[in-house]
C-alpha cells in the first residue's frame, strides 16, 4: 500500500498490523473511515472480552454469554485461515469450540503426513536402478532363414 502525504500515527503501525496495512490491494483504501472500519474488522478478535456475572444474572444468562463468545472465537479464527482443505473441513462440520477446530487440525494433519509418506514412497518405486529389467536383461535369439 502507497501512501501519499501519510502522518507519524500511520507509520507506529509495528508487526501484524504494519504487515495487514502492507498487503492492503491498492487503491482500496479511499478515506480514512475506510481504513479504520477495514482495520477493526480485520482486528475484532483481538478486543478483549470481559465476562463476569452480575449477583442477579441467573447462571443460565452467564452461560448464554461464554457461548456466544465460544462462537465469535471460532468464527473469528476461521475468517483468518486461508483457503485450503482444512478450511474447507471446517466449513462443512461447523466446530462450536476451539477444542474442536483443535481435534480437526490434528487429524488434518496426520492425513498430511500420511499423504507425504505415501508420495514418498511412490517416488521411490520409480527410481531406476542400475540393473536392466528382467524384460532387457534377455536377448532375443536371432533368426536365420
Amino acid at each position: 500500500m502507497y501512501l501519499s502525504g501519510g502522518n507519524d500515527k500511520l507509520s507506529t503501525l509495528q508487526g501484524v498490523a504494519m504487515q495487514w496495512m502492507v498487503t492492503l490491494p491498492a487503491r482500496s483504501i479511499q478515506t480514512f473511515n475506510d481504513l479504520v472500519s477495514s482495520f477493526v474488522s480485520q482486528f475484532v478478535a483481538n478486543k478483549v472480552k470481559k465476562l463476569e456475572r452480575r449477583e442477579f444474572e441467573k447462571l443460565f444468562g452467564s452461560l448464554q454469554q461464554c457461548n456466544q463468545i465460544k462462537i465469535f472465537f471460532v468464527k473469528a479464527f476461521q475468517k483468518g485461515l486461508k483457503g485450503g482443505p482444512f478450511s474447507d473441513a471446517l466449513a462443512l462440520r461447523r466446530p462450536v469450540s476451539m477444542e474442536e477446530i483443535r481435534v480437526q487440525a490434528e487429524k488434518h494433519v496426520e492425513v498430511e503426513a500420511d499423504q507425504a509418506e505415501r508420495r514418498n514412497a511412490l517416488e521411490v518405486e520409480k527410481i531406476p536402478t542400475d540393473r536392466p529389467s528382467r524384460m532387457w536383461a534377455i536377448s532375443p535369439t536371432p533368426r536365420c532363414e
